[in-house]
């Protein structure tokens, strides 16, 4: 082997395993048929969610009354594109997308797909963020509530709901 191909190899394995150092084991929850992994990195976490709907799927994290408080994200898929907001739980019944209230939008990335009824979204995060309406994910037990729309429109309503707590390390 050529030493061109050893030094790839090389950084190859020192690079996976480096990623093993920080991988955490997923974390899941489900609630009324809606399904949450939580995959925790240094300083991301990876959240997947999924849902028996042909509309949106949404997660609010660490609400204090019904849905005020909670950061959410909602997001659906239609004809192959993924929508998807950050949003704040402002009063007990309803949520805004953070950039309309002063916050930011702080998605890293995200991908999503529909197939057989299902709707499945995965995106991924800042552990903790500068924007207020956002919740840190620290090692701890949070509040998870979720919810779920047979409609891709954001102001459309949810068909299901359901709540859980998960603890991150």
């Amino acid at each position: 082997m050529n030493r061109m191909k050893r030094f790839l190899l090389s950084l190859s394995l020192i690079a996976g395993t480096t990623g093993l150092l920080f991988a955490q084991q997923a974390i899941t929850g489900e609630s009324r048929g809606i399904k949450v992994s939580f995959t925790v990195q240094k300083d991301t976490v990876e959240i997947t969610m999924s849902a028996p709907v042909k509309g949106w799927v949404a997660i609010g994290i660490d609400p204090t009354d019904k849905m005020k408080d909670a950061d959410f994200k909602i997001a659906y898929v239609k004809d192959g594109m993924v929508y998807i907001r950050d949003d704040y739980g402002n009063n007990p019944t309803g949520h805004t997308e953070d950039v309309k209230l002063g916050g930011t939008s702080d998605i890293l990335s995200y991908s999503g797909k529909e197939e057989n009824g299902v709707t499945t979204i995965t995106f991924v995060v800042p552990r903790q963020t500068a924007d207020s309406k956002d919740k840190a994910l620290t090692p701890g037990t949070h509040k998870i509530i979720v919810a779920a729309s047979d409609s891709d429109s954001f102001s459309a309503k949810h068909k299901t709901v359901g709540s859980f707590n998960v603890t991150l390390p």
